[in-house]
């Protein structure tokens, strides 16, 4: 049998905890995922997944506290017909 070492990962509380219950599920545990993980990544000799970022998507109150800091929504007559869109 291979010699073992220990890591040391700091991560969110609830992550742990919701990952622990599903390894449960799948009946395997933490340290078995990272040996599968780190073994991949010798054979492929790159991650076995590709990180991206994704926005979330954002309600136009959202974006407009980002732009202003506050966000107070007005009502004011365009004069526009309903149903078209004014910019």
């Amino acid at each position: 049998m291979a010699k073992t070492t220990t890591i040391n990962v700091r991560i969110d509380e609830e992550v742990k905890r919701d990952v622990e219950f599903l390894l449960d599920k799948l009946g395997m545990n933490t340290s078995t995922v990272v040996n599968m993980l780190f073994k991949q990544m010798l054979m492929d000799e790159a991650l076995p997944f590709k990180p991206t970022y994704r926005r979330r998507h954002q309600t136009t109150a959202e974006r407009l506290m980002g732009y202003h800091g506050e966000y107070m929504a007005e009502e004011w007559d365009t004069g526009a017909p309903i149903g078209r869109e004014v910019f």
